[in-house]
């Protein structure tokens, strides 16, 4: 573990001197982001301007839903789509050998080798947003509320970690699959509200088929008091299986995969 644990040190350490090379990046990335944020609240204020509640949530209720929308597009937009773009790369010119001879897990190494930090820009406002929409609504969770909060959000990354690398896997077979990650992406956008917001095919297919209301609602929910237990259980245990279901599926592409060199 200390082996592995060191190994991501380095890896976070690299990516940062690359992206410190181009700082101008940053301020532009953070700019698209402020822009992306006024859209997302700007359609948040047109939805709340005829009612005063949607699906049981209050206006600045939903910004802390918008707010950790935000939060999960930055990690993947920082340390999900970066490697899954490699993986996709290195299997279309051959250059995956190099991977797989390293003497360290290969997923481990092809999924959590790059990271992007000049899309902490997201991350900065989606936290920004969360704690401007507690100041509004004078909340202040306690300890124990923001231990789990912290645990859902853990969840939510392994869930998206998990399905973005299973699809990026799908690229030993497939080969040229550019772009494939947009598809977690769109599914993504249906966090940006609750999902007590939307119609019960839909809320029930973003619950519980694709419980990104796990990544969003449920721990927004948890800082609001509106706690789901059972939507904590579930969400966690779809994502231990679906982790599962990427380590059993890189390991079945790995021993199917055609060396370039053979």
């Amino acid at each position: 573990m200390k082996r592995y644990l060191r190994l991501l040190a380095l890896f976070f350490k690299n990516s940062l001197q690359v992206d410190m090379e181009y700082r101008v990046n940053f301020a532009g990335l953070l700019f698209m982001s402020l822009m992306d944020a006024t859209w997302s609240v700007g359609g948040a204020v047109l939805f709340y301007s005829h009612r005063s509640s949607i699906g049981g949530w209050s206006f600045n209720e939903t910004l802390v839903v918008i707010g950790l929308y935000f939060l999960a597009y930055g990690f993947v937009d920082m340390a999900v789509r970066p490697n899954i773009d490699d993986i996709v790369e290195h299997i279309r010119t051959g250059t995956m050998d190099f991977v797989l001879v390293k003497p360290v897990d290969s997923q481990v190494h092809a999924t959590l080798r790059r990271y992007r930090f000049q899309k902490v820009a997201s991350l900065l406002v989606g936290a920004a947003i969360i704690v401007y929409a507690l100041a509004q609504l004078r909340a202040a969770p306690g300890a124990g509320q923001i231990a789990l909060f912290i645990v859902l959000c853990a969840g939510g990354a392994v869930l998206l970690y998990s399905a973005m690398t299973i699809l990026g896997t799908l690229s030993f077979w497939l080969v040229d699959i550019s772009n494939i990650d947009e598809f977690i992406v769109g599914f993504l956008e249906a966090g940006r509200y609750p999902s007590d917001a939307f119609p019960e095919p839909v809320r029930g297919f973003i619950t519980f088929v694709v419980p990104i209301a796990f990544i969003t609602t449920v721990p927004a929910e948890v800082v609001l008091g509106k706690l789901t237990p059972q939507f904590v259980l579930y969400g966690w245990v779809f994502a231990a299986l679906l982790l599962l279901g990427s380590v059993a599926m890189w390991r079945a592409a790995v021993r199917h995969y055609n060396s370039a060199s053979s």
